[in-house]
């Protein structure tokens, strides 16, 4: 878990960190990397870093919820598949790492947060489960298509995952699988 306090000062070092990981994933593997090398590659002390984050996987977990703010707070709640993908496929570097860890859940639950903060899914607040419900599948869908898209080595365009996510919703209500 990251725990940024709202001052200057801790917000430089976060940006720092954020800016060390992202030079670091350009340059080796995740797994490879350490708090060591985070802390030199950033300047910032192993004290400064663990005041922040519990886990380097905490900074991912930051960039994912930096990233579904972003997309969240464009105001565009009728076409969101397309901001979710658009935002993605412009700013793979986290999912591709999150993929290659087996930690989609990051992903899942930073889109799950929020997507519960959306307008237009106030007519599910009457019903929570309901909620619960539409909001799993909606951000499994999401995980998957952009899992799918990143193990096939980014080789479809937007447009083509849009449009593939269109027919494959459209086969699966054909076969009476769902609705």
């Amino acid at each position: 878990m990251y725990h940024i306090k709202n001052d200057r000062r801790a917000e430089k070092s976060v940006e720092l960190i954020i800016g060390a990981l992202t030079a670091l994933m350009g340059e080796k593997a995740f797994a490879e990397i350490t708090v060591t090398d985070l802390q030199r590659r950033s300047t910032v002390s192993r004290s400064t870093f663990y005041r922040n984050f519990d886990s380097l996987t905490d900074v991912l977990a930051l960039l994912c919820d930096r990233g579904f703010q972003a997309i969240f707070s464009g105001g565009d709640e009728q076409d969101l598949r397309s901001e979710v993908f658009n935002y993605w496929f412009c700013n793979s570097a986290v999912l591709e790492v999150l993929v290659s860890i087996h930690r989609t859940d990051i992903f899942l639950l930073s889109f799950r947060r929020e997507a519960m903060k959306l307008e237009s899914l106030r007519f599910l607040a009457q019903d929570p489960c309901r909620c619960d419900y539409f909001i799993s599948i909606i951000t499994s869908v999401m995980v998957g298509v952009l899992t799918t898209w990143i193990e096939h080595g980014k080789k479809e365009t937007r447009e083509q995952v849009a449009n593939i996510l269109t027919d494959e919703f459209a086969a699966i209500s054909a076969l009476g699988i769902a609705g």
